[in-house]
């Protein structure tokens, strides 16, 4: 698990680092945000995202005894998805890259006591 959450935090560290270099070269706007990132090279998994999260991830969507709107991707992901590209996928880097460190600290905590119980000859 801990090189599946690393792999994905290089993915989108990548990810990060072609979004500030399109902002770099780009000369109609100082940052390009996410959801038109994604638009512009991915149009139709943006549209069916949109329809997963709506309907089968959304609690509201997929419970219709709540009998409410579906609040998960409007509100919440379409913030997300206004914001700065380079700086959302940077968040997105450190974040996996932590938790793939979680994964790997509890393997070299049990390492290193085995190492020091084994030298003192338990």
């Amino acid at each position: 698990m801990r090189y599946f959450f690393r792999i994905i935090a290089t993915l989108a560290g990548l990810v990060a680092a072609y979004a500030i270099w399109h902002d770099l070269t780009s000369s109609f706007s100082a940052s390009a945000p996410l959801g038109r990132l994604w638009y512009l090279y991915s149009p139709t998994t943006l549209q069916a995202t949109e329809s997963i999260i709506s309907r089968y991830v959304d609690p509201c969507g997929l419970i219709t005894a709540l009998d409410c709107s579906p609040f998960l991707w409007h509100p919440f992901i379409v913030t997300i998805l206004g914001w700065p590209a380079a700086l959302v996928m940077i968040g997105f880097s450190i974040k996996f890259w932590w938790v793939g460190g979680l994964f790997g600290r509890h393997l070299t905590r049990s390492k290193k006591a085995a190492r020091v119980l084994k030298r003192q000859g338990e």
